[in-house]
């Protein structure tokens, strides 16, 4: 006599999921997802706010030091409209309000000029001259260059009379 063996019984000692407990799990995962990467896209915008912040704050230190190295007056230039921003050497003693590659009294050293971020913008055109001991000169005032992100979050990068640099 032969025996038939169910289907069934043979299957009772496989492993492995059932459909509807990977469309479970895809569920669970994709509504996380969902409330977590707005929030991930948030912090990665305002990373990029502070990061372009202290790159401009750095720049700024970077003239205020070369002014000091080469005891004489030596600007920063930013432009809002192209979002660029650097050293500023011509015309000498008057500035033109644009960043320069090179030093006319010192051709041989070549200078970069930084651009903002996609989606970062400044304020307005705007220009800190610092003296031969790294101040702003007398009768200035102190800058704050405000910088923008399009979800309307600000960084603000200060110069005071002394020529200290900070972002807040």
């Amino acid at each position: 006599m032969v025996q038939c063996v169910s289907t069934h019984a043979r299957r009772t000692g496989d492993r492995g999921f059932s459909v509807v407990e990977v469309i479970v799990v895809l569920m669970i995962i994709s509504i996380v997802l969902a409330f977590a990467l707005p929030a991930a896209n948030r912090a990665i915008a305002a990373y990029n706010l502070r990061s372009a912040g202290d790159h401009m704050a750095e720049r700024l230190t970077a003239v205020r030091a070369l002014s000091m190295a080469k005891n004489r007056t030596v600007t920063f230039s930013f432009k809002a409209s192209t979002g660029k921003y650097g050293f500023d050497f011509t015309p000498t003693g008057a500035p033109d309000g644009l960043p320069d590659t090179t030093d006319p009294a010192d051709p041989s050293i070549d200078y970069r000029i930084e651009t903002l971020p996609y989606g970062i913008t400044g304020s307005a055109d705007q220009q800190v001259s610092f003296n031969s001991r790294g101040e702003i000169p007398i009768g200035a005032t102190a800058q704050t260059f405000t910088m923008t992100d399009y979800g309307g979050r600000t960084v603000r990068v200060s110069v005071n009379l002394r020529g200290k640099v900070s972002v807040q």
